[in-house]
């Protein structure tokens, strides 16, 4: 619970009512104790003070973030958690300041947790031995070497006791957990994933659970022979003891105020940290303020000129395509093709400005911007000269999306976070609403395909219908109504005109209704086609596909025809524009006005209207962007990512058609996006690269930007980019950056957000308006992004909603290094590092690759790997040291083994955890087959995404010849809601067929239909919530394992922040068939609760799927289906005279 969402509390302390009435001078995080010293995060550094307080010290000042300071037994090292040579790791530093020491060399993330007792060793976490979403402890020298874990099956962060004997832990991470890039704020979370603490014994494993309620215990710490920690269950965040003795717990101190973040100890003295305060607190005693001092340069505070050209987003092209707008860093910039200087028209650092939109006339970009509080449509000339004209749009915060200019340059349509389209009228500022509001439309884009007449009359715009197709509406700027123009019984988006006004071109498919609702898994089964089709507008408009037939021309025709055709000619149109000089000197020239576009359809039945369209001769596929360039001119994007659910990212192809030729011919290949440029002669493309198979992408790819003509790529030649001289050049993108400016802009911005976004319009009760303004004088202490996302998980902890995080940001980062993974374990026999087991990837999988396992390798567990590279290799060296870099590339290897010494060449990965996924999936295979005799399926589900999607199809019907099944969706990572997973479990015998030759087949065969079991645990959540849910709704079986997360509040895709940070805001809820909002902050029980012990774990068992077997076992009777009954005889009666 957050001191925000509560005014009351019990046991307040007269100090913390006055801590929390004046804003912290600094930002203080993480403290650690030693007898002399307190360390701790700030900034982005680490820092020591006296513990009496006084002038900080700078410890570290790398380029990249510092954090989890840990103090040595004798306090005279510090570890930490580091970035400064592009992966996180461990350090040590001298606590009196000095040389960092790099500790560990995995490209997965090491992140400090403390030290051993007796100072020997750094403990660490990591996942990078897991098989999925959780971590281990891992213990190493402070001089670095092999790093070993201890014998948990999961954890997160603890502490040994003092004899070195015991260690307390939590094997699971916060449900709110914090590491200055990424960040969950869940305040009083009650959730499956309430993180226990649990004490082991390191010898025997025997293990005790610290008494535990509903609400998180967190930092366990050892001090005066008792464990003290943190927990939420009486409230906000407060501190408590366990005395390992009497098995008590009792509170310490009695938090009122702002969250207590991290807990630490030097087995004396108790340290920790609150709203960037540092108090100490002697056991018994009360806390008491650590006065810091911390003066420096604080180079992230300071105005400077930075490059953006990776934060460009939001691209539109000038009309003939000469320049380009764009959206960087919150600020509006043209850029040249070819000649001319960068332009910023906005220029206002700490003001967000997005999405904008050049009139085709040339003159004038529209965006929104925030610069009132709350957003409104400015138009800026492009030249950048004078001030933009500002127009309101709405009284409450809102979000506008994709603004479209009409051809005359003198209205803009758009949409906005509210499923409400509009069109806006620029000479008299009137907003005007199209229709009644959409259907909200799961987690898919909100497709709002707009397109305006030539002659600026009309508007068609897609409206998400009722039963979650899409429909093309066309509105009338005269009578401001809209009629609408396709049948609901198909699905018809990307409206656009033919520039002759004749027709309007949209996508249309027939068989889209099983994939229009996203949210549910079943609309993954099928992928959709579309066709491209044209309604004719006026009845005397010929269909677009009539019968052609080529007849001679009388002499007056041809006449006629020779000279519209000189007029289209460069000279007849220069001929054309001296005649009007001559004529006019004085007067400038004018563009000639479009023809009326002649629309009859108002006032017609659907069916009547439907009898106009036709499909175009265009093959139908997975079809997406339809834009129009010159009359009778279409484009398109064939883009097969967009059916793929397993697709890395898009990979579209340029399509372009006229009516005159009627062929499909290509443009361009590998892009994102494109746009036409207003006249119809260019091309915006938007080109991504295809990701490289052993190098995984780590975000969204970056599109190159160019602008080519639009005409087709050249049979067998390349697209027609027209060189270098064609691509923007972003490279050179800068802006003026003020980042306290920024930061607080961010900080309303990130209420705005909420306020607009958030599912329920009364915040679960949360007063938003008065926690923003008792915390925005804090906005002032922030010294870096670091600290601003501090902020944001502080504010966001009063909503106590799931789902809400944020990550990203502006935060100075040390130059990324990729790794190198050979996919193996290995064990240090007689100091060498020797293989103790190769990860194979297994059959099927061409996702996994196994570095080790190639055909001809012949590499076996035990041998060793004396060199790398030729480089000698012995313990003291970790063996990721000199395999960092070498992902994707060729390494050679010199082994020892029974064979004797050979060198071989390999190719390292950048990451093994899909090779120990599957491994771990195959191994719970194989042990049901074992544990069953064979009777039993397994079938692992990663999420209900994807990746569960493709794991069920694979696993669950290549097992169909079994009697029963094991589901296990531990640390299930959510996604969907599996409903076409419990269709299929739900199953049922309808009947039997009898062939000739063959075995006797049933109805339906793609089933199992005997006994189904479960498995969940505390990290199956989201999506992961569900499937139990709805498992136990349909009483398929019994569930087992642990209480699930507990996140049934969903999100979609939020507006990025200025410098490209994200927050969520959870969009929306779920609530069951009786009317109740269900799983969220809670989760769903086990039928069977089992938890897994470290001790039976460790000696190579899993007490929840052994559980599970067993449970199917017993259920599991004989398998009984009726003989096949005798042929019938039908003997043939006489006809009857």
């Amino acid at each position: 619970m957050s001191y925000l969402a509560s005014a009351a509390a019990v046991g307040v302390l007269a100090f913390a009512a006055q801590a929390g009435a004046q804003p912290a001078p600094h930002i203080l995080q993480q403290p650690a104790l030693s007898h002399d010293l307190i360390a701790f995060s700030y900034a982005g550094d680490i820092w020591t003070v006296p513990r009496s307080g006084g002038r900080a010290t700078r410890i570290t000042t790398g380029v990249g973030v510092e954090s989890q300071p840990m103090f040595s037994p004798d306090g005279t090292t510090l570890a930490f958690t580091g970035d400064y040579d592009g992966n996180t790791d461990v350090f040590t530093v001298p606590a009196v300041g000095g040389v960092p020491h790099r500790v560990t060399y995995h490209p997965a993330a090491d992140v400090a947790v403390g030290w051993s007792s007796d100072g020997k060793k750094i403990l660490f976490r990591s996942n990078r031995a897991a098989a999925s979403r959780y971590t281990q402890i891992f213990e190493v020298s402070p001089q670095g070497g092999a790093a070993t874990p201890l014998p948990l099956p999961m954890a997160y962060a603890g502490q040994e006791s003092p004899d070195g004997a015991r260690i307390a832990y939590n094997p699971m991470g916060p449900a709110f957990a914090f590491n200055f890039t990424n960040y969950v704020a869940w305040g009083n979370y009650r959730g499956g994933q309430a993180s226990t603490i649990k004490i082991t014994t390191l010898s025997g494993l025997d293990t005790v659970e610290v008494p535990h309620e509903a609400a998180a215990d967190l930092s366990p710490v050892w001090a005066r022979g008792k464990l003290y920690f943190l927990s939420a269950r009486g409230g906000p965040m407060s501190i408590y003891s366990y005395d390992p003795a009497s098995k008590a717990v009792a509170q310490v101190y009695a938090n009122a105020g702002p969250e207590i973040r991290s807990l630490a100890s030097d087995g004396q003295t108790l340290v920790f940290d609150r709203l960037g305060e540092l108090y100490t607190l002697e056991p018994g005693g009360q806390p008491q303020r650590v006065s810091v001092d911390v003066t420096g340069d604080m180079p992230d505070v300071r105005a400077r000129i930075a490059k953006v050209g990776d934060e460009v987003v939001n691209v539109s092209v000038s009309p003939t395509g000469i320049r380009a707008a764009v959206e960087a860093h919150g600020e509006i910039l043209t850029v040249p093709v070819k000649k001319g200087p960068i332009r910023n028209l906005t220029n206002t650092p700490g003001v967000m400005e997005r999405e904008p939109s050049w009139s085709p006339d040339g003159q004038s970009i529209a965006y929104f911007s925030d610069e009132g509080g709350l957003y409104a449509l400015h138009v800026a000339a492009q030249t950048g000269e004078g001030k933009p004209r500002k127009y309101a749009l709405a009284a409450e915060p809102a979000y506008y999306f994709h603004p479209v200019w009409s051809p005359d340059s003198k209205k803009i349509a758009f949409y906005d976070n509210r499923l409400k389209s509009y069109v806006l009228d620029l000479a008299s500022g009137k907003v005007t609403q199209l229709g009644e509001p959409d259907v909200w439309g799961g987690f898919t884009d909100q497709t709002h395909g707009m397109s305006w007449s030539p002659d600026s009359r009309w508007l068609a715009w897609t409206r998400f219908l009722p039963n979650h197709l899409h429909g093309v509406m066309l509105f009338s700027t005269e009578t401001a109504k809209s009629i609408p123009v396709t049948d609901p019984m198909g699905d018809a988006r990307d409206p656009a005109f033919d520039r002759s006004g004749k027709y309007l071109y949209f996508l249309g498919s027939n068989n889209a209704g099983m994939t229009a609702h996203t949210l549910d898994m079943s609309s993954d089964l099928y992928r959709p086609t579309r066709s491209v089709y044209a309604l004719s507008l006026a009845a005397a408009t010929a269909s677009p596909t009539a019968p052609e037939s080529d007849d001679e021309k009388s002499v007056a025709e041809a006449r006629e025809t020779a000279k519209e055709n000189a007029d289209k000619t460069p000279a007849g149109q220069a001929g054309e524009a001296k005649k009007d000089a001559k004529d006019k000197p004085s007067a400038p020239p004018t563009p000639p006005q479009p023809k009326t576009t002649a629309v009859d359809l108002p006032g017609l039945s659907l069916a009547a209207i439907s009898a106009r369209t036709v499909a175009l001769p265009i093959p139908a596929g997975p079809l997406t962007g339809l834009q129009t360039g010159k009359p009778g001119t279409i484009f398109w994007l064939s883009d097969p990512g967009a059916t793929d659910p397993n697709a890395t990212g898009p990979n579209g192809t340029l399509h372009r058609f006229t009516l005159e030729d009627r062929k499909v011919e290509t443009v361009a290949e590998h892009l994102a996006d494109y746009q036409l440029t207003a006249d119809g002669e260019k091309v915006l493309l938007a080109e991504v690269k295809p990701p490289s198979p052993d190098m995984p992408p780590s975000g969204p790819p970056h599109p190159h930007y160019s602008v080519v003509p639009a005409t087709p790529k050249p049979p067998g030649g390349a697209a027609p980019k027209g060189g270098d001289d064609t691509a923007l050049a972003f490279d050179s993108l800068e802006v003026r950056v003020d980042p306290p400016a920024e930061w607080a802009q961010m900080y309303h911005e990130v209420w705005r957000i909420e306020r607009a976004f958030f599912y329920d319009p009364n915040f679960h009760g949360f007063d938003t308006v008065a926690a923003e303004k008792r915390l925005a004088p804090y906005v002032a202490a922030v010294q870096s992004r670091s600290d601003l996302n501090y902020i944001f998980q502080e504010m966001l902890t009063g909503f106590s909603v799931g789902h809400l995080r944020g990550s990203g940001g502006a935060i100075p980062e040390a130059r990324r290094v990729s790794g190198g993974l050979l996919g193996a374990d290995y064990q240090i026999v007689g100091g060498k590092w020797c293989i103790a087991k190769i990860y194979t990837g297994g059959a099927w999988s061409p996702d996994a690759k196994a570095p080790l396992a190639q055909p001809g390798l012949n590499i076996r567990a035990g041998d060793c790997i004396a060199a790398i590279n030729g480089q000698a290799l012995d313990a003291s060296t970790d063996i990721q040291q000199p395999l960092e870099g070498t992902a994707g590339k060729a390494v050679s290897l010199t082994l020892s083994g029974t064979a004797g010494p050979r060198t071989v060449t390999v190719i390292p990965v950048g990451s093994e955890a899909r090779l120990r996924n599957l491994d771990w999936i195959e191994g719970n295979r194989r042990k049901v087959e074992e544990l069953s005799g064979g009777r039993l399926a397994y079938v692992y589900l990663p999420d209900t995404g994807a990746g569960g999607f493709t794991s069920f199809n694979r696993y669950y019907f290549a097992q169909t010849d079994k009697q029963g099944v094991v589901v296990d969706e531990r640390f299930n990572g959510g996604g969907q809601m599996a409903d076409y997973i419990i269709e299929v479990l739900s199953r049922h015998l309808q009947g039997y067929w009898s062939p000739r030759y063959g075995a006797i087949e049933r109805t339906p065969a793609a089933s199992i239909l005997g006994p189904k079991v479960m498995i969940a645990n505390e990290a199956s959540g989201s999506g992961g919530d569900a499937l139990p849910w709805m498992f136990k709704a349909n009483q398929l079986g019994p569930l087992v394992g642990k209480r699930t997360w507990g996140g049934l509040v969903g999100i979609s895709q939020m507006p990025p922040l200025m410098d490209g940070g994200q927050v969520t805001s959870p969009d929306v809820g779920f609530f069951s068939p009786k009317g109740q909002w269900d799983v969220e902050n809670h989760g769903v029980d086990p039928d069977v609760p089992v938890e897994q012990d470290p001790k039976a774990v460790a000696a190579g068992h899993d007490p929840q799927l052994e559980t599970a077997v067993a449970l199917a076992l017993q259920k599991l009777g004989p398998v009984t289906a009726p003989p096949r009954p005798a042929y019938p005889v039908y003997p043939l009666k006489p006809a009857k005279p």
